[in-house]
């Protein structure tokens, strides 16, 4: 039998490989054994179920990421069996190479000499049927430029476009000039969101990204950070907080996870010679006030600040309500916008007694008075006449035929 030495000469020699020293070697079946390990490591809350078992959505499957490979340089992997390129195989390539990279399967006689070869797109490996039990599948180097599944070609592009030679319009934004396109990126990911629109979600999650690499490279040139120290906090910080899955801490319910969460951020902030005074400290000034509203009761909550049960939160509901009716008949603005605002944040404070997000109900209420209002709209148009022409009468049942019309869930 030939050794694995004479295999992979011939198979370099075949292919007219002339630097076997740079060609990424692997196994197969470690290849698959890797990247079935990367997830469910287990741990003091090992009995807690994945996120798709938890919303019952199916059942788990580990990410395929091909961790061992790096795509811009050439690979062979060896012990390739049969059944393999339909399988866990080639769902690792699959994770980071495009559908129409080319792969090359070679099969080898009794000699180690070269006795079959086969070239294929990636896309078709995956109903290809080679006739040997066992083969070597060899993949040349992905170009950056083409290297679209991972975040090294994401940050190749945005680094090319800031630097020498680069984008005009780029190169002369700043931090603060991408503030907006930051903040309006973001808001179109709650959009998609709120929409149920999970396609959307992957591009508009990808638009976040660019501004974050953005950044990080502007920070990068000027000798500040780079992409790899947003890497490297995020991940460090993420372990760190999450001691019962990384580490060996006990923990009794999601109350707990929160309770040592902040008591961690408390601990980090003084190593770094800093602290929050105030138990409020932490919630942006640029957040939306009802977000904020809710953000503020829940931090002044975990102090023990807070109504012991939903009936004090609804009877301090109707309280407010009460001051405001009294407020507006009196005829004071100043004091009827006091308690307008005072009822504003009830209503967040109450919907955490709910376990409901007040922020993320108003945007779906917006969305929804949107589509009916624009129902009426429609439907006067179809008449013959504006909107401004229709009675109140008229535009309530409008109204309610819209409320009537189904509508796709939006989660």
């Amino acid at each position: 039998m030939p050794t694995l030495g004479q295999i992979l000469d011939a198979c370099c020699a075949a292919l007219n490989l002339s630097d076997p020293a740079a060609i990424q070697i692997h196994r197969a079946p470690a290849l698959i054994a890797a990247a079935a390990s990367l997830a469910g490591q287990g741990g003091p809350a090992a009995e807690v179920r994945s996120w798709v078992e938890t919303q019952g959505r199916g059942s788990y499957a580990p990410p395929p990421a091909p961790f061992p490979l790096l795509p811009t340089a050439p690979v062979l992997i060896w012990d390739v069996g049969r059944d393999a390129p339909q399988g866990r195989l080639y769902e690792l390539l699959a994770w980071r190479y495009p559908a129409d990279h080319p792969v090359t399967l070679l099969s080898f006689d009794d000699a180690g000499a070269v006795s079959g070869t086969w070239h294929v797109m990636l896309g078709d490996l995956a109903s290809f049927i080679p006739h040997p039990s066992s083969f070597i599948l060899y993949l040349p180097p992905l170009p950056i430029a083409a290297d679209r599944r991972g975040p090294e070609g994401l940050h190749w592009v945005v680094s090319r476009l800031l630097a020498p030679g680069g984008c005009p319009w780029d190169v002369k934004q700043t931090h603060q000039s991408l503030r907006g396109a930051l903040l309006e990126e973001s808001h179109e990911v709650l959009e998609s969101l709120d929409a149920g629109d999970m396609h959307g979600l992957s591009e508009e999650l990808g638009d976040l990204l660019i501004n974050i690499f953005a950044h990080s490279e502007m920070a990068r040139q000027a000798g500040i950070f780079s992409i790899a120290d947003v890497f490297g906090q995020v991940t460090a910080k993420l372990i760190r907080r999450h001691p019962h899955v990384f580490g060996d801490l006990a923990v009794d319910g999601e109350g707990e996870v929160l309770q040592n969460w902040e008591q961690i951020k408390a601990a980090e902030l003084a190593e770094k010679g800093r602290s929050r005074p105030s138990a409020l400290d932490g919630v942006p000034p640029a957040l939306p006030a009802l977000a904020a509203a809710q953000k503020l009761g829940k931090k002044a909550a975990r102090t023990g600040f807070a109504w012991p049960d939903v009936a004090s939160a609804w009877a301090k509901f109707h309280e407010e309500l009460g001051e405001l009716e009294s407020a507006v008949d009196s005829g004071d603005t100043a004091h009827a916008a006091e308690e307008l605002g005072d009822l504003l944040f009830i209503v967040a404070r109450l919907a955490s007694y709910l376990n409901l997000d007040a922020e993320s109900a108003l945007r779906e209420a917006n969305a929804k008075f949107r589509r009916r209002f624009t129902f009426i709209e429609q439907s006067a148009t179809a008449g013959g006449r504006p909107i401004s022409d229709l009675s109140l009468d008229e535009m309530l049942a409008y109204w309610r035929e819209a409320k009537r019309i189904p509508h796709a869930p939006t989660h």
